[in-house]
């Protein structure tokens, strides 16, 4: 059996001044994994550097019409300012529907270094929602540490992405992870 509600995915991505040069390729990666979406799954998406932000204003429809659109306002973003990390997954955790099977896509490249820091603080936030967190690393700076102890705790995964080509594939191994564990539910 298959979650007929369909899933929802939430969007986290780093727009921090340390993403200048690797924007452009989260913003296509993310329009590239959010067009492979069933028409019945639900997005949004929140960006973050000094603060977090929603671009999407609520979970939307995977349509071709509204991946495009959303995609599009993530690329004309600017990437400045520093990385709050967790005010990022703050937003994206408590944006979720209980109602539906969920999973977090982070793609960031650094490390944090604005708000709350600590790993501890980041793993404790994580241990109190069920929901995977699957992180897409871009660059060589990223806290590695932190990031794959975070995806640990959710039974997610990270993994290094050196380019917009390799965040729809492993978007999909992750949305067949979350579509089994429903099918798995009690």
């Amino acid at each position: 059996p298959r979650d007929k509600n369909g899933s929802h995915w939430v969007s986290v991505d780093d727009r921090s001044g340390s993403m200048q040069g690797k924007f452009a390729t989260l913003a296509n990666g993310v329009q590239q994994a959010l067009g492979k979406l069933n028409p019945q799954d639900r997005f949004r998406i929140y960006t973050f550097n000094n603060s977090a932000r929603e671009i999407t204003g609520g979970f939307v429809q995977a349509t071709v019409e509204n991946v495009t659109r959303y995609a599009q306002s993530v690329g004309g973003l600017r990437a400045d300012g520093g990385t709050n990390l967790y005010a990022g997954l703050r937003a994206g955790l408590d944006g979720l529907d209980s109602d539906r099977t969920s999973g977090i896509a982070l793609v960031t490249d650094g490390v944090a270094n604005v708000g709350i820091t600590e790993k501890r603080e980041v793993l404790n936030m994580m241990a109190q929602h069920y929901v995977r967190l699957f992180t897409f690393i871009m660059g060589n700076s990223a806290n590695r540490p932190l990031l794959e102890a975070m995806t640990e705790v959710s039974n997610g995964f990270a993994m290094e992405t050196s380019n917009s080509d390799d965040i729809p594939g492993q978007l999909m191994q992750a949305t067949a992870k979350i579509r089994h564990a429903a099918s798995h539910a009690v």
